[in-house]
C-alpha cells in the first residue's frame, strides 16, 4: 500500500480538536494556549488586522509541530510557503502502511462459554448450536465463570474432598482426576455470605442485615498475614452499610462473632456513592469523632460515635486486627483468621438514652439493608449446593470442537474459592 497524502485544514476548531485529544510536549502546548488565547481576546483589545495575523502565523506554526508530533512518519511537500506569508498552507503525508500495531484476528478473536441457570447448558450445547457457534469463525475459547458472579465456590469436578469429610462441610478442594466424564458442574453457596446484591441471579442475601444472631458473616481466612506473610494491616477487611437515604447517625450497635475485630475505624462517606464511578474526587471516609476502637473484646458492642447526630447514607467498618479465635475448639487454623460479624444496628441514641435503628433486618434481598463486604469465607456444606447455577462441564467443553484444537483459557477461582 502506498503512501496517502491528507491535506490538515487550517482551522482554529480542529487544531482544539487534535490537541484535547492528545498530549503533546510543554512547548507545543504553550504554544498552543498562546494561539488560543489570542483567537479568544476580546475585539476591544485586539485589532482585526492583527488578530488575523496573529491566527495566521500561529496557525502555520501549530499545524507544522502538532503533524510532526502526531505523525513522526509524514514527510513536508516541496513548496510549501513560509511561516508567516501571506497564504500559509500546512501539508502532511501519512504513511498508512507503517501500523504503530498489529494483530492476527484469528488468534486474537475468540469465543466464550459461560455459566448458565438450570438446565440451559444442555439446551445451549446441542451439536445444532455448536455448529452455529463455529460459523462464526472465531478461534481460541474462554471458560468463564457465573458461580463467582454469584458469590459462590465452584466445584470443577463434583468429585473431591472436604477438610471435615465427617459432616462434609468446610473447605473443598476437587480432585485433579475423576473416573466419569464431567458434563455439567455447579456452584455452591456460602453460608457465610455478606454481600447483599450478586451479579448472577442475585437471588441470595447478607448475613449480617438478616435478623438472625445464629448466621454470620465471615471474611476471607486466605487474606490473613498467616497467609500472605504480610502484615494485617496490609490488607484490611471492611463492611460498608448503604441507608438507602441520608439519616441522623451518633451510635453503631455490633454483634460480632469469632474471631472478631480487636481494631477497628467508622467511618463515613462525604459524598453519594462509594461504590460506583463518581466524578468528585473530593469525596472520602471520614473517621467519626468517636469511631476508632483499639481494644474491642467482641461480644455485642454499642458504640457512641459522636455527641451530636450526622446526617450519613453509607458506614463503613473498617477492620486491621483480629482476635485469632474460633467459637469452638478447631484443628483448622482458618477457624480463627480473619472477621466475624452476626449483625448491625446502625443510628441514633435519643435523649431517653433509647437506640433507633436504621437497618432493616430481612433474610431477603429485596428488603433487607444494602450490605457489601470485602471478601467472603469460602467456607461452606454439601447442602449448600446450587442447581440454579451450572456451569458446562470442562470434559464436556474439551471434548466438544468449541477449541478449534487450541488451548482454552480456563479460570481459578480466587474471590470466593481456595487459592
Amino acid at each position: 500500500m502506498g503512501g496517502r497524502s491528507t491535506s490538515l485544514v487550517e482551522s482554529r476548531a480542529q487544531i482544539v480538536a487534535i490537541i484535547s485529544q492528545r498530549k503533546y510536549p510543554f512547548w507545543l502546548q504553550t504554544l498552543f494556549d498562546r494561539f488560543h488565547l489570542g483567537c479568544r481576546l476580546p475585539r476591544e483589545m485586539i485589532s482585526s488586522r492583527k488578530r488575523h495575523r496573529l491566527k495566521k502565523k500561529c496557525a502555520a506554526v501549530l499545524m507544522g509541530a502538532i503533524a510532526q508530533q502526531t505523525f513522526p512518519n509524514c514527510e513536508s511537500i516541496a513548496g510549501q510557503s513560509s511561516i508567516g506569508s501571506a497564504e500559509p498552507n500546512v501539508y502532511a503525508t501519512v504513511h498508512a502502511d507503517q501500523p504503530v500495531n498489529k494483530i492476527i484476528p484469528t488468534l486474537t478473536l475468540g469465543g466464550g462459554v459461560d455459566g448458565h441457570e438450570k438446565g440451559e447448558c444442555a439446551q445451549m450445547f446441542s451439536d445444532k448450536n455448536i455448529a452455529e457457534m463455529l460459523s462464526a469463525g472465531l478461534g481460541p475459547l474462554t471458560y468463564r465463570l457465573r458461580t463467582e458472579l454469584a458469590g459462590e465456590v465452584w466445584h470443577w469436578n463434583p468429585r473431591g474432598t472436604w477438610s471435615d469429610a465427617v459432616h462434609k462441610r468446610g473447605y473443598w478442594i476437587s480432585d485433579d482426576s475423576t473416573a466419569d466424564p464431567i458434563n455439567v458442574s455447579y456452584g455452591y453457596r456460602l453460608p457465610r455470605r455478606g454481600n447483599t446484591i450478586d451479579q448472577a441471579n442475585d437471588d441470595g442475601y447478607s448475613r449480617i442485615a438478616d435478623g438472625d444472631l445464629d448466621s454470620f458473616w465471615k471474611s476471607n481466612p486466605y487474606l490473613d498475614s498467616y497467609f500472605t506473610g504480610e502484615p494485617d494491616n496490609a490488607h484490611p477487611q471492611w463492611v460498608v452499610i448503604d441507608l438507602g437515604a441520608a439519616k441522623p447517625i451518633n451510635s453503631i450497635r455490633i454483634h460480632w462473632g469469632t474471631p472478631y475485630a480487636e481494631r477497628y475505624r467508622i467511618e463515613y462517606w462525604t459524598g453519594d456513592d462509594p461504590m460506583h464511578l463518581h466524578q468528585d474526587g473530593k469525596d472520602e471516609w471520614r473517621l467519626f469523632p468517636k469511631g476508632e476502637a483499639n481494644h474491642s473484646s467482641g461480644g455485642d458492642e454499642y458504640v457512641r460515635l459522636s455527641g451530636k447526630a450526622r446526617s450519613v447514607r453509607f458506614l463503613r467498618i473498617l477492620m486491621s486486627q483480629s482476635s485469632g479465635t474460633s467459637a469452638e475448639p478447631s484443628n483448622d487454623i482458618r477457624d480463627r483468621l480473619g472477621f466475624a460479624i452476626r449483625e448491625i444496628g446502625i443510628g441514633r441514641i435519643d435523649s431517653n438514652g433509647r437506640f433507633h435503628d436504621y437497618v432493616i433486618h430481612a433474610a431477603n434481598r429485596h428488603k433487607q439493608t444494602v450490605i457489601y463486604v470485602s471478601s467472603t469465607d469460602p467456607w461452606h456444606r454439601a447442602s449448600d449446593i446450587d442447581y440454579n447455577i451450572e456451569q458446562p462441564g470442562l470434559d464436556f467443553v474439551l471434548r466438544s470442537q468449541l477449541t478449534n484444537g487450541l488451548p482454552v483459557l480456563v479460570p481459578v477461582g480466587v474471590l470466593y474459592d481456595t487459592p
